[in-house]
């Protein structure tokens, strides 16, 4: 049995946007997970000083393509797993899709190619963990030729998530939602790549008909990804939908901007997550889920401490993970995250809320500490917690 002990906090960022903050100045963990929030214990066989630093859930990553563990050959990038640890306190990673494996066809697409694939790419992510990240990968990209026991195979190898890109939505329709009701009916995800080409230049496109259509659990990078539907658009899936509304780091601005002040106006922020939709075409982005809650909270003056509850518990909850939520029995994902000497805030949640990036010390993953001192890719915080012991 392992504990830890993390004393002297700031304050406590819990992951549900129902109630953003927690009245706690420690928490203990034991066996990677969550015990007490809040304690008066002072011993454990790790004790970190937080030293008044804001503690957050690890970030979620709505939307990654990973490949082959820390390379990817879309950007030839080796260790982009890591650097979004540090650059953004990213502990989990959902992906949406692996079709940036050299040679993969997609142009047609050969539907028991991908299944294969998905399930390969399923059973090799289980075995591995670059930088202790969590990455759910193996996911099914959708296209005309399924049939229901193919969704019975995904199942079985673990299989989480479905998605939506090169399927011909206007050939026919009934197939796709027959795919949605298969994969709900085996709890797995369903997202859509929506708004217009991607990077292949042979993806489909998905707009509010589509996605009223086919009813799936998420609209894959509402504003862009990078080219945006219109706003017209993206306010009857507001409206008329239930899906979770995913944002992007490589989003189209304009449509950033109409689309939160329509969730601030339809009071949407539940169904609101974030990835950064990378590697791709715009390379790698370490501060890319960061930077998502910089443009939230810092132009729309949504509080820092909501939107970081959108970037973990919200996506929590879109992809059914167990982490994301800092309580009793949950994963103990975390980070530990001030301001930056020389800007002018005095905390991690005012720098966000002026648009300052703020500065990751130590982050935890299952209670284990992976990054300690100061985090590799952000400015350093103006103070450091401190470990005080070690096993």
């Amino acid at each position: 049995m392992s504990s830890v002990l993390i004393r002297n906090i700031g304050a406590v960022v819990s992951g549900d946007l129902a109630r953003p903050l927690i009245e706690a100045d420690a928490l203990y963990i034991e066996d990677g997970v969550f015990r007490e929030v809040g304690t008066s214990r002072t011993d454990a066989d790790t004790i970190i000083d937080a030293n008044g630093l804001t503690v957050t859930p690890g970030l979620i990553d709505s939307h990654v393509h990973p490949t082959f563990g820390d390379h990817t050959p879309v950007a030839n990038s080796v260790g982009w797993i890591r650097a979004y640890l540090h650059g953004s306190g990213t502990t989990s990673m959902v992906s949406a899709g692996e079709q940036h494996i050299p040679g993969l066809p997609y142009d047609p697409p050969q539907p028991q190619i991908l299944k294969y694939e998905a399930i390969l790419a399923r059973t090799t992510w289980m075995t591995q963990r670059p930088a202790g990240v969590k990455v759910r990968a193996g996911t099914l990209l959708a296209v005309p030729g399924f049939v229901e026991r193919d969704f019975d195979d995904l199942a079985g190898a673990g299989c989480t998530n479905v998605k939506f890109i090169f399927y011909p939505f206007h050939k026919d329709p009934d197939e796709g939602k027959s795919y949605v009701r298969w994969a709900r009916e085996r709890n797995i995800v369903t997202k859509v790549h929506t708004g217009g080409v991607s990077r292949s230049g042979v993806s489909q496109s998905a707009f509010a008909k589509e996605i009223l259509m086919l009813g799936p659990d998420v609209a894959g990078h509402i504003t862009g990804g990078p080219i945006a539907m219109s706003s017209k658009d993206m306010e009857t899936i507001i409206r008329e939908s239930t899906c979770f509304l995913e944002v992007v780091s490589g989003a189209n601005y304009r449509r950033n901007y109409e689309f939160y002040e329509m969730v601030k106006r339809l009071g949407a922020w539940d169904r609101v997550i974030f990835g950064t939709d990378t590697p791709s075409g715009a390379g790698i982005m370490p501060r890319g889920m960061l930077r998502n809650l910089l443009f939230l909270s810092g132009i729309h003056g949504i509080g820092a401490a909501e939107a970081l509850c959108m970037a973990s518990g919200n996506v929590a909850r879109a992809h059914r993970l167990a982490e994301g939520t800092i309580a009793p029995g949950k994963p103990a994902d975390l980070v530990i995250m001030g301001h930056v000497k020389g800007g002018v805030a005095t905390d991690a949640l005012g720098a966000i809320r002026e648009g300052d990036m703020p500065g990751i010390s130590c982050i935890l993953i299952d209670g284990k500490l992976v990054v300690r001192d100061r985090a590799e890719q952000t400015p350093p915080p103006e103070r450091i917690a401190k470990v005080e012991r070690e096993p």
